[in-house]
């Protein structure tokens, strides 16, 4: 990528899933000059709303039977063992923002910009950002759809 000082950025990512993350921190390593816009969470689909919910709530689910079979290997259980929903939600959402936190300061170690918006491609170098403070135009030599 140019270092073109016609655009604001060499490279521009929509999206913070894993494939946007990785060509943003590539892009950046080669010198580019790199942004990556995310309206949600850092670390797409499966960190936030698929793989890691879903394993950490299978892995709970699985405790169950694993007390009941204790005995038999001779463990003495001292009561019941009893389930709190709530520890198990807060602490799901505890590792989720874990995780986040290590996408968001990989992509500040690289270099890469990084904004909490909507990003809207306008034409095939200009990307408008919108959140909460309001909307900011943007341009790139390249814009990655991720």
């Amino acid at each position: 990528m140019s270092a073109d000082a016609a655009y604001d950025f060499d490279l521009f990512v929509i999206g913070a899933g894993s494939g946007g993350v990785r060509a943003a921190r590539m892009a950046a390593a080669t010198g580019a000059r790199v942004a990556v816009a995310e309206d949600r969470y850092l670390g797409g689909t499966c960190v936030n709303v698929g793989c890691v919910p879903k394993k950490l709530y299978s892995y709970a689910a699985h405790f169950h039977d694993s007390f009941d079979d204790a005995a038999g290997f001779g463990w003495r259980l001292a009561s019941p063992a009893t389930f709190d929903w709530p520890t198990l939600r807060d602490n799901k959402t505890s590792e989720i923002k874990r995780l986040n936190g290590i996408y968001q300061r990989m992509l500040e170690g690289a270099g890469v910009t990084l904004f909490n918006a909507r990003a809207r491609v306008v034409d095939p170098h200009t990307v408008t950002l919108t959140n909460a403070d309001g909307e900011v135009s943007v341009s790139a030599e390249k814009i990655l759809l991720a």
